[in-house]
């Protein structure tokens, strides 16, 4: 039965050069620990003769299951090349024969780290093919280690026949530092890298990756390490240098981390890239929000506009095999590589976004429909960062029991769906006046384009209301960043109702904030919608707004319309 696999730079070899990799590959090495000298001897010598890397991949019970030819990082991971029943956990023993003259340099670098890492060996022997003049060859062992720069120790610099004898490894000894997601006890969570461009501020450098880290927990996982770069000269292929990004591909295997997440809006070559340097999942910033919205939306039209939202964006990035999933003709001028499966999933995607883009369509009509059934209604649209509060407020003024209470976390896009509530503000001897809040889904810097057009139907909410009602968290140390962003937003969807800003969360907020939004926006209103502090004042504000107009203006909600609408 054949027990090793011969893998890599195979090409081009005799066959009696891949006879004795073969035969060297069945050689028996010790259990548990050490290696067998004269195996490694012959072994350095086909390196010298082939003038290429040689790599073993040896189990618990010394049997060799790899053996790779040529560079570690040109290979993906070393176990995808092993049989299925092999890939499972289990101690592995890596030994490399690098060759070059004397004074080779034996320490792991590049993606040949990254990769050996992958494998998790509980020892990595690495030895240097040519000989000294003494006869014996420099050899090295490493293990992996998280507080190691490149990922491993070097525990041992001495001669091969010394480290091969060598029977002092504990057999029970743990791989050192290579941290799997099944170890944490919070394994059901994804552990994420933050990979991010930073500025010349600091302080923004760190709102931003706040910002970053807030949208991870929200989808779900948790942000385990970040690795910045300043933010210079960009390469257009990764955006990120390679130094930074083999940095980063050992952050990943030292903190077991199973996906990376950019600051950045990627490109599809961008990712693949990224992907590839990597050797693990990348997701940029508008896919982390896309994929955000998914989780949150619950009714048909969040799913709707969530999906469409979706198939955009991955449309110019969807991957196949190509030519080799294409189909042959049977007929005269049909013959030849025919229709890739590519093309066909791209043809399906395309089928389903304008499917979807139809219903969009009749969701929009269908809103219109309700907004002209409530035009005799003032309308009151509450927009602003993602959670500034908009939820909270909406609860606040139109309290009417648990049954109708919007769900207001402390996270971001806890609402994607508008919700509509009617506020009644009481009159002494005269019918109640009545308008109409809508609580709207929250804005982000760097919204992206994809979901835009998709919650268009929704954001039209905004769009046609009589006021707006613009939240902001004072609490947040980066209020001033979040409401520009939101008026920036606003102006982009051409909403030219009047706002006003509503200053939340005052006592939360420093003095200081008090004291720069009434420069900034001398107008504003003050409260805080979880006490319930300025409720009172705002509900007088609307009431002003809609029904005491001056004599020479004609208030479309005057008092008798209304009045007549209600007992009517």
């Amino acid at each position: 039965m054949k027990q090793a696999h011969l893998a890599g730079r195979t090409r081009g070899l005799r066959p009696s050069q891949l006879r004795q990799l073969e035969r060297l590959s069945h050689r028996r090495h010790p259990q548990n620990a050490g290696s067998d000298l004269l195996t490694l001897e012959r072994l350095a010598e086909l390196t010298s003769e082939l003038k290429q890397s040689l790599h073993l991949l040896i189990d618990a019970r010394g049997v060799c299951r790899l053996l790779w030819v040529g560079p570690l990082g040109e290979s993906s991971r070393l176990d995808d090349q092993l049989p299925g029943g092999l890939r499972r956990r289990q101690r592995w023993r890596l030994v490399s024969s690098l060759p070059g003259t004397q004074g080779v340099d034996l320490k792991p670098e590049g993606r040949e780290a990254v990769i050996a890492l992958d494998v998790a060996p509980s020892t990595w022997l690495r030895l240097q093919a040519a000989a000294t003049r003494s006869g014996t060859r420099p050899a090295a062992l490493w293990r992996a280690d998280a507080a190691a720069a490149i990922g491993w120790r070097c525990d041992a610099i001495a001669a091969l026949s010394a480290l091969c004898a060598d029977e002092t490894t504990p057999s029970a000894a743990e791989p050192a530092g290579v941290k799997d997601p099944g170890d944490h006890p919070g394994s059901q969570e994804e552990r994420v890298l933050l990979l991010t461009l930073i500025g010349a501020d600091p302080a923004i450098n760190e709102r931003e990756l706040a910002e970053l880290e807030g949208l991870t927990r929200s989808a779900g996982a948790c942000p385990v390490a970040v690795c910045r770069q300043r933010l210079g000269q960009i390469n257009p292929q990764t955006l990120w240098g390679t130094g930074k990004l083999q940095e980063a591909a050992v952050d990943v295997r030292r903190h077991g981390a199973s996906l990376v997440i950019t600051d950045r809006e990627l490109t599809p070559v961008q990712a693949r890239n990224l992907e590839r340097l990597l050797d693990c999942p990348v997701m940029d910033r508008s896919e982390l929000i896309l994929d955000i919205f998914a989780q949150r939306a619950t009714s048909a039209a969040g799913r709707l506009q969530v999906e469409l939202a979706q198939l955009r964006y991955r449309l110019p990035r969807l991957t196949g095999r190509g030519l080799s999933l294409s189909r042959q003709g049977g007929g005269v001028g049909t013959r030849g590589p025919g229709e890739t499966q590519l093309e066909k999933d791209r043809r399906a995607i395309s089928r389903r976004i304008e499917h979807l883009s139809r219903e969009l369509r009749q969701l929009g009509a269908h809103r219109a429909r309700l907004r002209q059934q409530r035009s005799t209604l003032p309308r009151v649209a509450l927009v602003g960062y993602t959670n500034a509060g908009k939820s909270s407020l909406l609860n606040a003024l139109c309290d009417r029991g648990q049954g109708r209470v919007v769900e207001a976390k402390n996270r971001l896009f806890a609402t994607l769906d508008p919700t509509t509530r009617r506020l009644c503000l009481p009159q002494s001897g005269a019918a109640p006046k009545e308008l109409l809040i809508t609580d709207t889904v929250g804005f982000i810097r760097e919204l992206p384009e994809p979901l835009m057009q998709a919650f268009m139907a929704t954001l039209e909410e905004t769009r046609e209301a009589d006021q707006l009602l613009l939240v902001v968290d004072l609490a947040d140390p980066d209020w001033q960043g979040q409401l520009t962003a939101v008026h920036s937003i606003l102006n982009g969807l051409h909403c030219q109702q009047p706002r006003q800003v509503i200053a939340n969360q005052i006592d939360r907020c420093d003095a200081s904030a008090l004291e720069v939004i009434r420069t900034v926006e001398p107008e504003a209103l003050y409260l805080s919608a979880t006490q319930g502090t300025g409720l009172k004042g705002l509900r007088s504000w609307l009431e002003q707004t809609f029904w005491e107009t001056s004599p020479e203006q004609k208030c479309p909600f005057s008092s008798d319309q209304t009045s007549a609408r209600v007992h009517g």
